[in-house]
């Protein structure tokens, strides 16, 4: 009897130190409705174990969703990379003939005119010869900066971007010129009610015509910076109207002023010519034609400063 007795003691106290220990058996499942914490768990913060304390790391894995994923992700880079197929970086002591070597990979020409270009400007927009300049120099500069700056997608993305911008600043100058023929026409309307708008619109339109001749479409037309036509400003209207009245109605002032020569003051030359003849051509001076010549200037003259009165 005391025998089993102490054997019975030993047996619960061999138990006790089992249930006793830290670490549960290998075989140990967790008990209904309790989630596990070990890497075959569902809940396992593989991302946290991967990154540690480093939050930028932790950020990049938030793109893959799984760690098998991420593991397949990096065994296809390792592949890659032990491929012999990546383009290994240029350093600062690259030959010449590592340079050539680094192009011909990449597809980049030796020359920048080579480089075939399949961007296209869209339909109808021209550029200028400055504007294809600035395009070539734009290409030109990639090419010489090398490496990936040079590569024939970027150039081509270069002229793309350039396009755009181009018929975008195109688009705004076409809108900027409607809008100031708006507010000229409003303008002089204003200023000049009724018919006295079209009068002195048909006076600035004469005096251009008559000025500049077979250019008059292109002086109105002229471009301005801005996008805006010259012949759509105030400023050019009022002034040509303004010659207009003062020249228009009267032939001698139109023979004078041809060819954009200011009128005003040819026909003073014209007069101080006339007078020297006085003394160094008495005949010529006191001839007919001459006199009439003069009579005509003096007359000019005097319509033109009682037009410039009533114009004020």
């Amino acid at each position: 009897m005391a025998d089993e007795t102490t054997t019975t003691e030993a047996t619960t106290e061999a138990a006790t130190t089992v249930t006793g220990t830290e670490k549960p058996a290998a075989t140990a499942k967790p008990a209904k409705g309790e989630t596990s914490t070990t890497s075959s768990g569902s809940d396992y913060d593989w991302r946290g174990a991967i990154a540690g304390e480093d939050k930028k790391l932790a950020k990049r894995l938030e793109r893959f969703d799984s760690l098998s994923t991420f593991g397949k992700s990096y065994f296809e880079a390792d592949a890659r990379l032990n491929s012999g197929k990546m383009i290994p970086l240029l350093g600062e002591d690259a030959t010449d003939e590592d340079r050539a070597a680094f192009n011909k990979t990449l597809g980049i020409p030796d020359d920048p005119k080579k480089y075939e270009i399949t961007v296209k400007p869209p339909e109808g927009l021209e550029l200028s010869d400055t504007e294809k300049g600035r395009l070539d120099a734009i290409t030109a500069a990639l090419h010489k900066a090398g490496g990936f700056m040079a590569h024939p997608s970027v150039v081509n993305e270069a002229h793309r971007i350039f396009y755009a911008e181009r018929e975008e600043a195109e688009a705004q100058m076409v809108a900027t010129a409607t809008i100031q023929k708006q507010k000229t026409e409003e303008f002089l309307s204003k200023i000049w009610p009724g018919q006295e708008k079209k009068r002195n619109l048909m006076f600035a339109e004469q005096a251009i015509g008559h000025f500049f001749g077979k250019d008059f479409a292109e002086i109105k037309d002229m471009q301005m910076a801005d996008g805006t036509r010259l012949g759509d400003h105030v400023e050019f209207i009022q002034a040509m109207a303004k010659v207009g009245r003062m020249t228009m109605e009267d032939p001698v002032f139109l023979e004078a002023g041809r060819n954009g020569v200011n009128a005003a003051d040819a026909l003073a030359k014209e007069k101080e010519t006339i007078m020297s003849w006085r003394s160094t051509n008495r005949a010529k001076y006191n001839s007919p034609e001459t006199q009439r010549r003069l009579a005509e200037i003096y007359a000019a003259e005097a319509r033109h400063q009682e037009r410039g009165q009533q114009a004020q």
